[in-house]
């Protein structure tokens, strides 16, 4: 065989092989066209979802948050209230409480509300300035127990009874009991839709994913006829699925992002954050967990379309 003869037959050879190693490198364009401008569209629902992931996320930790300060408070303190005929009476009740109160062990410390703090608190019922008119306002005295006297209180509550028989000990049970259930429930509603969220993106993706093959059907077939098998084909699938899901994921957390911060600035401004309602304050660690929430919608997003690929090439093939 001449020289000749050999190097066509070398370019004969590399000629056949150069089909096989371009499909299986990396293309800088996808070997699976989008069908129009389907890329733009998929992307904009997926910031959506990204969006309403986060805005979920948001909420769970607020409501986590908020009610491990309320229910922490509230573990933590107990409640005297000295009622009376007369102000004389009560102050001298008071004094008897705070005397039963330093001998006690496990009262940490103990602190009478002044009269004006007291009328405060009925103000939003009774109107401004009427209970100190009209009204011996019962003497308030918050006391901070530590944990081994919040375990059995009835020797307290006798303690107090015998001193002073008009005052009366609260524990704040039932408003912890309240909020933590309420707090549950907030928190199993947020997860919840949270959930949803990524059923839809689910669903997005195999609605897609399945129209993504069918309007690339030949490109498919000529790809089987060439030697690819349905996990590369799912795998490419899957690059542009993830490519897209990213862009949308990126796009909803700095909506969201951004919608939490405008927010959190209208509640500080209305004095929302400082009474009852949870306060909205972005740190870095619940920066990390809303992060999470558009990474979890991108890899919902990417893995469903790759299983979606080959369930239904192994239908049609």
């Amino acid at each position: 065989m001449t020289q000749t003869d050999e190097r066509d037959t070398k370019e004969e050879t590399a000629a056949l092989k150069a089909p096989r190693r371009r499909m299986f490198s990396r293309q800088t364009a996808p070997l699976l066209p989008e069908a129009g401008a389907a890329g733009a569209p998929l992307t904009a629902v997926i910031a959506v979802m990204s969006f309403l992931a986060v805005l979920a996320m948001a909420s769970l930790l607020m409501v986590n948050r908020a009610a491990s300060e309320w229910t922490s408070a509230l573990r933590s303190e107990i409640t005297v209230q000295v009622k009376g005929a007369s102000a004389q009476e009560i102050e001298g009740s008071v004094e008897a409480v705070l005397r039963v109160l330093r001998d006690t062990e496990g009262v940490l410390e103990a602190t009478e509300k002044s009269r004006e703090e007291t009328a405060e608190l009925l103000e939003p019922w009774l109107g401004d300035g009427n209970a100190q008119s009209f009204l011996n306002i019962p003497a308030i005295i918050e006391v901070k127990a530590a944990p081994s006297l919040r375990d059995n209180l009835d020797l307290l509550r006798n303690r107090i009874a015998a001193a002073a028989p008009t005052a009366s000990l609260d524990d704040h049970a039932r408003w912890h009991d309240r909020l933590s259930g309420a707090a549950r429930s907030g928190q199993a509603m947020a997860f919840g839709v949270f959930l949803l969220v990524m059923g839809a993106a689910c669903a997005i993706s195999i609605f897609a994913a399945r129209a993504g093959l069918a309007a690339n059907h030949e490109i498919v077939s000529v790809l089987h006829l060439v030697g690819a098998t349905d996990g590369f084909i799912a795998a490419e699938v899957q690059r542009r699925f993830f490519i897209l899901g990213l862009r949308g994921a990126l796009l909803g957390l700095f909506a969201a992002l951004t919608a939490l911060v405008v927010a959190g600035v209208a509640m500080r401004a209305g004095g929302a954050a400082d009474n009852f309602l949870p306060s909205l304050r972005l740190g870095g660690w619940m920066i990390l967990w809303l992060a999470a929430a558009p990474v979890a919608t991108c890899l919902v997003t990417a893995v469903t379309a790759r299983l979606t690929v080959l369930k239904t090439l192994s239908q049609q093939y």
